[in-house]
């Protein structure tokens, strides 16, 4: 054999043994539409944050699918500062752990007053007739001729009063840390019986000279001293109509808190209790809107099963009237003990229950997805949402798109340019699309997918769409991407 041929052979052979030179990886090429079916509201038990029912006071005694995101508790004045300047908020601080173990945001109010005809007094025991007070800060009145017992009504008017009371809120929000992202929301409190921003006219007459009852300029600085206590969390104020004048400075006037400020709307199911409002609709017009910017918080005037006028079937009209979201887990039935409750209501009542978390509150599903993919990893991602709820969502979720590998490890994400805020609900629905330029990962399938996230510094879990679909955790797959 000549040496060309040698060489020729020699190369032949080198060339069949070789490993072949594998090609660029790349993105197999994709172009899928889906869409989904929402849960009826009939069914949709779906449990997600800042809506339907809240724990209220360690009460849940409307059965759920799972536990309520949110945890609520109120505390009176004299068990946090028993002596001037001397603070004890660990019992605050103890529920606001236990609600974060729980996977749940906590929501408080505190209170310097409570119910009528006790004699017992509920703010510090220092601050009565202290020599700094006008007018002894407050007096005993007998309010209810028919009921034995006195009751001790705060002079609101009072400065040193209101200063106390401005020091204990600075000194909370000192001992819960600046921006607590463990806190759903706040009632506005302090004033009035319960803290609920009303007291009855009878304590009023015939009160000491030099007190009066509560001019709007005080009910404002009470409404403002939670405000400047807390600007950056969620307050909700509450709304009878004597209090007009505070919700119209803390809905409409201040520039205190970086959100808007939401309604407390107790006595949930009494027939008539909002007639005060929607017999002025000129003067509701003002407030009828808020809540589709911030939360309509609600607690139960306490019903008695088979009673024609106060029950669930008023609190569902209620709820749908005035876009309630949030509703107290207790306070109905009150006569059995708590075990009982539940099982004492008819089942037309619990069926009124029921449904009114249903219908309530955001209720936010996918309806369709296309995703366009091509081999060199550019990734286009259109989304139709829809909320079929009565509301928005209150909190900041962003949707993002998410690749997650075959060991359930997130390997990328974009952020959609979903806003939730913007579908108020009724079935309100838009299409977002997003571009992006997948990462190179390497070769594998990837689940590409929709999930709603809490960004704050202590996030919640994702928010769960409502749609049959959805995986356990509440996202939802939407496609697979494969990469050779």
């Amino acid at each position: 054999m000549s040496r060309l041929n040698h060489l020729i052979a020699t190369a032949l052979l080198a060339a069949s043994t070789a490993p072949a030179i594998a090609g660029p990886k790349a993105w197999t090429a994709l172009n899928a539409s889906r869409t989904y079916t929402a849960i009826p509201v009939t069914s949709d038990d779906t449990v997600n944050p800042l809506r339907g029912y809240y724990r209220w006071q360690n009460q849940e005694l409307v059965p759920q699918s799972a536990p309520s995101k949110d945890a609520y508790r109120r505390y009176y004045w004299k068990d946090l500062e028993a002596t001037e300047g001397q603070y004890n908020f660990s019992p605050i601080l103890n529920d606001l752990a236990a609600a974060k173990s729980q996977g749940r945001k906590f929501a408080f109010r505190v209170r310097m007053m409570a119910g009528y005809d006790d004699n017992l007094v509920y703010a510090p025991a220092y601050i009565v007739n202290n020599a700094n007070c006008q007018v002894g800060c407050g007096f005993w009145a007998d309010t209810d001729a028919t009921v034995p017992g006195q009751t001790f009504i705060p002079d609101w008017n009072d400065p040193w009063l209101q200063q106390r009371s401005r020091a204990l809120l600075s000194e909370l929000a000192a001992a819960l840390g600046p921006n607590n992202p463990d806190i759903a929301w706040i009632d506005v409190g302090m004033y009035g019986q319960y803290g609920e921003w009303a007291v009855r006219s009878s304590a009023y007459t015939n009160p000491p000279a030099g007190i009066t009852a509560a001019t709007n300029a005080s009910k404002r600085e009470f409404a403002k001293m939670h405000f400047d206590a807390f600007p950056n969390q969620q307050h909700v104020m509450f709304t009878p109509y004597s209090n007009k004048d505070g919700l119209t400075y803390g809905l409409l006037e201040q520039t205190i808190t970086s959100r808007p400020v939401g309604i407390r709307a107790d006595c949930l199911s009494r027939y008539g209790y909002f007639d005060q409002w929607t017999n002025r609709p000129s003067e509701w017009a003002a407030f009828a809107g808020q809540w589709q910017k911030a939360p309509v918080v609600s607690e139960f005037c306490p019903f008695t099963s088979g009673d024609p006028q106060n029950n669930p079937a008023t609190a569902r009209q209620q709820a749908a009237a005035f876009h309630i979201t949030l509703f107290s887990n207790g306070n109905f039935e009150t006569s059995r003990p708590d075990a009982e409750r539940w099982g004492a209501l008819t089942a037309a009542e619990q069926n009124d229950l029921l449904m009114m978390a249903r219908e309530s509150g955001y209720r936010y599903a996918v309806a369709s997805t296309t995703v366009n993919l091509t081999s060199g990893g550019a990734l286009t991602l259109t989304a139709t949402l829809r909320n079929d709820g009565s509301a928005p969502a209150y909190e900041t979720w962003l949707v993002k798109a998410e690749l997650v590998n075959s060991s359930g490890a997130i390997v990328w994400s974009g952020q959609t340019s979903a806003n939730l805020k913007a579908l108020l609900g009724g079935g309100a629905s838009a299409s977002y699309q997003s571009n992006w330029t997948l990462p190179a990962l390497p070769a594998g399938d990837y689940t590409l997918r929709l999930a709603a996230r809490d960004t704050s510094a202590s996030p919640r879990a994702p928010l769960k769409w409502s749609i049959n679909e959805r995986a356990t955790d509440g996202t939802l797959a939407v496609a697979t991407l494969h990469r050779r």
